[in-house]
């Protein structure tokens, strides 16, 4: 097919284009039948539109090794399809951003390929999740850092297109630190290794030898599916003192019978202000402890524990009182591989709170001590976010110095206010901010969550004019950084851009020195300079 005769960007798929693809993959694993492409198409979360569906895929297709990947990218290269690569899933950034769209479902390549022991390494295909990982790791003494989505997702794809910070960045890092090495099919079919694996030198660094690409491959934020396929990524893994199997007995997660186990301890920690918790928050990231921290806002925690309890604390002014007084807190958890050293980490941390005339309370008012310290370890936290009220919303989400973290969750508390007294949002007593630390304890993310239900055409009509107040109150009270805003695509980042060194003409220029043709989905991510502003 010539240049010419190919059908526009964003034309139904030919029939030549599914039955290439047919002949590339087992004809079981392509499918256009509508009721398939429905079920890929309802996705309600992080979705700044009314409603639960996204766009509807033209096909899907279901690669299992790489060179069906490449096969598949080759196909639409040849016949100018736009194609999306999905893992687990979370969000609509993991669906087409247009219409028109192939879904490259990876669930196939869902295998643990390597666990080195002696260099704390592990290699993934996409569909891999962190329990699994979690799973096979912890009889070995070992562990993975886990990103704020939760144990349910793959780490793959927070490595190398997504964030990827958690309640383990503390100790663990965030997952583009702990990425060792990607195979990486580019958006026009060619396979790179990136990092040593590149030179055939082992999954061992993602820098070298040779100049180092993963900045290109991912910057800050990711690129969510705009910048081709990856399909294999090694990560750096880190210790586990605890039990190699978890005693547990019950059913309901918050409720469990489950004993923490030694050289383990979990705190909440207090203080009076936001002085004071800016100050502990500094010292505990000098003082290099801690096998988890996070703020989870006393609202927000109550929202997912206790919805019932939640309710009425909404409409008692007196309640409201007393959870307000706990805004300025951190959930800890300490590990030592002995006994010496939990003990040592347990006293440096109470010189922290003491210090910042702080007090550490038993976390057991939320539930069970024992399953909070489990919901940390396995990050089970996430998912029960679409508890309270069936979806939830992040805005903001900076990371920069804690100071600057603290600034954009005061920021959003008093944006929200508005927004709930309107009815955009549900009252969640406003501070909901998520709050943890990692750099080695100098840089904080934070991130504003909003409770909203997508089936109350009231608030799923402001969502997006919520989501736009607080990008406009990035640059106009410059909190820094752009925060989820990134993930609304181009026009988010030239609003931005020129207020942070004008990083979307680059984002811009890698996008299409990649992908000329902007085949690779990058509604999440930026157009090329060939399809600006489309």
């Amino acid at each position: 097919m010539s240049a010419q005769d190919a059908p526009p960007i964003g034309a139904p798929i030919s029939d030549d284009a599914l039955a290439e693809l047919r002949d590339a993959l087992d004809a079981r694993r392509v499918t256009n039948e509508p009721h398939i492409l429905d079920s890929y198409a309802a996705q309600p979360f992080h979705k700044a539109e009314p409603g639960v569906w996204i766009h509807r895929p033209i096909a899907v297709a279901m690669p299992e090794t790489t060179r069906e990947v490449q096969a598949i990218v080759a196909i639409c290269n040849r016949h100018q399809v736009r194609f999306k690569a999905l893992t687990t899933g979370w969000g609509a950034h993991a669906g087409p951003g247009f219409d028109n769209v192939l879904q490259v479902d990876m669930r196939r390549m869902n295998r643990i390929l390597d666990i080195d022991v002696r260099n704390r390494t592990i290699l993934v295909e996409p569909y891999v999740t962190c329990a699994q990982i979690q799973a096979e790791l912890m009889p070995l003494g070992l562990n993975l850092h886990i990103h704020g989505a939760g144990s349910n997702c793959s780490p793959l794809a927070s490595a190398t297109s997504h964030m990827g910070m958690g309640f383990s960045s503390i100790s663990m890092g965030y997952m583009p630190r702990n990425m060792l090495g990607v195979e990486w099919v580019l958006p026009t079919g060619e396979l790179l290794g990136v990092g040593s694996c590149g030179s055939d030198a082992g999954w061992v660094s993602p820098d070298g030898p040779g100049p180092s690409l993963r900045g290109i491959l991912r910057g800050w934020a990711g690129s969510d599916g705009g910048n081709g396929i990856f399909t294999k990524c090694a990560l750096k893994l880190y210790p586990w003192s605890g039990p190699a199997e978890i005693d547990m007995r019950g059913t309901n997660p918050l409720e469990l019978d489950l004993e923490i186990p030694p050289h383990n301890g979990i705190w909440l920690c207090v203080f009076p202000d936001a002085e004071r918790y800016e100050d502990a928050l500094y010292a505990l990231g000098d003082a290099e402890i801690g096998y988890l921290q996070a703020k989870l806002a006393p609202g927000l925690a109550m929202a997912i524990g206790q919805p019932d309890l939640f309710k009425r604390v909404v409409n008692d002014e007196r309640m409201r009182a007393t959870v307000d007084s706990m805004r300025f807190e951190f959930l800890v958890v300490l590990q030592g591989h002995s006994r010496g050293r939990f003990e040592y980490e347990k006293k440096v941390l109470e010189q922290v709170v003491a210090d910042n005339a702080g007090s550490m309370q038993d976390p057991s008012l939320f539930g069970s001590a024992g399953s909070l310290w489990w919901a940390l370890v396995r990050n089970s936290i996430a998912p029960g976010m679409f508890r309270p009220t069936g979806n939830f919303y992040s805005t903001l989400g900076g990371d920069e110095a804690v100071a600057s973290a603290l600034r954009q969750d005061l920021a959003g508390m008093r944006l929200k206010e508005g927004f709930i007294a309107d009815g955009a949002c549900a009252d969640d007593l406003t501070d909901n901010a998520h709050t943890l630390l990692y750099e080695n304890g100098q840089f904080a993310h934070t991130e504003e969550l909003v409770l909203f239900d997508h089936r109350d055409p009231e608030q799923a009509a402001k969502l997006k004019a919520l989501s736009d107040t607080a990008m406009r109150a990035i640059v106009s009270e410059r909190l820094g950084g752009g925060g989820f805003s990134f993930f609304a695509g181009a026009y988010a980042h030239d609003y931005l851009g020129p207020n942070i060194d004008n990083y979307h003409v680059w984002q811009r220029r890698v996008k299409t020195a990649l992908d000329l043709q902007d085949l690779s989905d990058s509604k999440y991510y930026i157009d090329s300079e060939k399809n600006e502003g489309d």
